[in-house]
């Protein structure tokens, strides 16, 4: 089966945050507090982050397998992975990996820079690591949110 992996649009912002909070939901809102969950939530669907992306301060990239939305990337200012969430359906099947190559081409083009970050959850860790980033902190836990902070060298 072959995946599209396409810059997204504002017409895909909706349904990209609500794919991302159905795979937050299963895969990693048992490791977040109540607080954290909400924060997430807000931050997903509050208009700061739409906001942010209508000015170009994020860069959105999206997996689609036909007509349906299987992954999400969102890119801040050209260096950090804000959020990558794939369809748990599509797990393994190297969408995660297509996003992050796709990210990490249009960084060093555009961006012109030379390493990639990313705040992991304890459940993308593994993945990250797998992908080549390494632990840039120790584990952090702000707002009710725990994260690994990781870098990729490009």
């Amino acid at each position: 089966m072959e995946f599209i992996i396409r810059k997204g649009y504002a017409s895909d912002w909706d349904k990209a945050m609500e794919l991302v909070w159905r795979t937050f939901i299963v895969f990693n809102a048992a490791d977040y507090s109540t607080e954290g969950q909400e924060n997430f939530r807000k931050f997903l669907f509050g208009q700061e982050l739409y906001q942010q992306y209508a000015i170009g301060n994020y860069d959105l990239l999206t997996a689609f397998d036909k007509d349906t939305l299987v992954g999400v990337l969102l890119l801040r200012e050209n260096r950090h992975i804000s959020l990558l969430f794939v369809d748990g359906d599509y797990h393994g099947r190297g969408i995660g990996h297509m996003l992050i190559e796709c990210a990490s081409k249009y960084v060093r083009k555009k961006g012109r820079r030379f390493k990639i970050s990313v705040n992991a959850s304890r459940f993308a860790v593994p993945f990250y690591k797998h992908e080549g980033f390494k632990e840039a902190r120790i584990e952090q836990f702000e707002d009710g949110i725990r994260y690994l902070p990781m870098e990729l060298k490009l």
